[in-house]
């Protein structure tokens, strides 16, 4: 009995297994053909369908074209999408997302620099699909094409607040670096003519300065300011220094030479064309004030009616403002004239006579000595008012000499000889005494 009941239970077992692989199979056919009939109805009742599709990616790409081969460049692209109606088949393009669709450019019209209109051409990245487009927005783009090329100019600054302390003078300034490469198309860089360092900083400098450069200003032709669009530049950090001088006067002076002891230089009537000039100096602790030596006059030289023309020589370093390169000298006779003495030889005064040695002179008077001074002086002055120096240092042996003489007056001060003047001069050894000076006779 136990064993007909099991064969009864395995026997169930064995249907309820069959019954369920038998409701598999029927689920599985019904989907297929679900699938068939809803193919079967969108073919016989829905065949084509029209469908948007946004946010397709343009695909901007120069390569083998002519633009690409004439090296020309757009400048003014950036990446944009679109929005495309599309119709076809329902089962083909019922699925479709901006993925299954590629925007191109068509560039076939660039040959050359300049602006162009262009179209964009929609199509299905699947190539067995049937789609046709009915529209793409937008239709086109407008592109600038150029060439692109370097420039290199140089870069000046520009700094109106920035000036020097009482005293000292701005003398230049200068950028660092002192140029700018510029890469860009050629019609932008056409218009650069010239960049400026701009510094916008205020102060008043005393010493070399330098400050960083705030930004860098290009300039046309006309010096009307140009904002380029594509153009980079190779430097972004610029510096700008500024050298200082110091302001100083210079003081012209003529030195009067050939004169004698204590004689008073300042009573001569020179006048100079310009007793000064300004000058600056890179020095900074130099002293306000400095004397340049630019010649020297004889003082036998002076008749008050001779002129003489000196270079004005600065130091290496200093820069002459006034723009002075050459000093006249003249005198003003006013109140001046001159007079002819005879001046005799007890007026010779001969000095520094070699140790050992005696000296005549041959010259009993120097004749028509000229002598410049105030006229109220000369309307007095006399021989007596003379004397005639003869300096001899340079003599160590006897002979015969001929010696400049100098005419002076010991009285005044103010009085001048003019011309030259000489003596002859005798040196000899004295005669050594005997003990006994007369004659013997037998």
């Amino acid at each position: 009995m136990e064993e007909v009941n099991k064969k009864m239970k395995k026997k169930k077992e064995r249907k309820k297994v069959k019954s369920a692989t038998s409701d598999l199979s029927l689920r599985i056919l019904a989907l297929i053909i679900a699938v068939i009939s809803w193919f079967a109805l969108s073919i016989t009742q829905y065949p084509t369908i029209t469908k948007t599709v946004s946010g397709i990616h343009v695909d901007f790409d120069m390569t083998g074209t002519i633009a690409a081969e004439k090296g020309l460049e757009a400048l003014n692209y950036n990446d944009i999408t679109v929005v495309a109606e599309i119709k076809g088949m329902n089962y083909e393009i019922g699925t479709y997302t901006a993925n299954d669709l590629r925007a191109t450019v068509d560039l076939d019209s660039v040959t050359k620099e300049g602006k162009y209109r262009l179209d964009i051409d929609v199509r299905s990245t699947h190539s067995t699909d049937r789609v046709n487009i009915i529209s793409v927005r937008p239709e086109y783009i407008e592109v600038e094409f150029d060439r692109m090329t370097n420039k290199t100019v140089e870069v000046t600054a520009d700094a109106p607040m920035i000036s020097a302390e009482d005293g000292f003078t701005l003398k230049e300034s200068s950028v660092s670096p002192g140029t700018i490469t510029l890469e860009g198309p050629s019609n932008e860089l056409e218009k650069i003519t010239r960049a400026v360092a701009k510094v916008s900083s205020s102060a008043r400098l005393s010493e070399d300065t330098s400050f960083a450069a705030d930004e860098i200003i290009f300039y046309d032709e006309d010096d009307n300011i140009v904002e380029p669009e594509n153009v980079t530049m190779s430097e972004s950090d610029y510096t700008v220094d500024f050298v200082i001088h110091k302001k100083k006067t210079v003081e012209l002076v003529v030195d009067i030479t050939n004169k004698p002891e204590g004689f008073d230089e300042t009573s001569l009537p020179m006048v100079l064309s310009d007793s000064s000039v300004s000058v600056t100096t890179p020095d900074l602790t130099d002293n306000d004030t400095d004397i340049i030596h630019i010649g020297s006059i004889p003082l036998n030289k002076i008749d008050l009616s001779n002129k003489e023309t000196f270079d004005v020589t600065l130091e290496p370093d200093d820069i002459n403002l006034t723009g002075i390169t050459t000093v006249t000298v003249s005198f003003d006779s006013k109140g001046y004239s001159f007079k002819k003495l005879n001046v005799s030889s007890s007026k010779f005064d001969i000095v520094n006579i070699p140790s050992g040695y005696e000296v005549d002179t041959d010259s009993m008077m120097l004749s028509n000595v000229v002598v410049f001074g105030p006229e109220d002086i000369l309307d007095t002055l006399t021989e007596n008012d003379l004397k005639v120096r003869i300096d001899l240092s340079d003599i160590a042996t006897e002979g015969d000499f001929y010696r400049s003489a100098v005419v002076y007056s010991p009285k005044y001060n103010n009085i001048w000889c003019y011309g030259d003047y000489s003596v002859q001069i005798s040196v000899n050894r004295p005669e050594e005494e005997t003990g006994d000076s007369s004659s013997q006779t037998e």
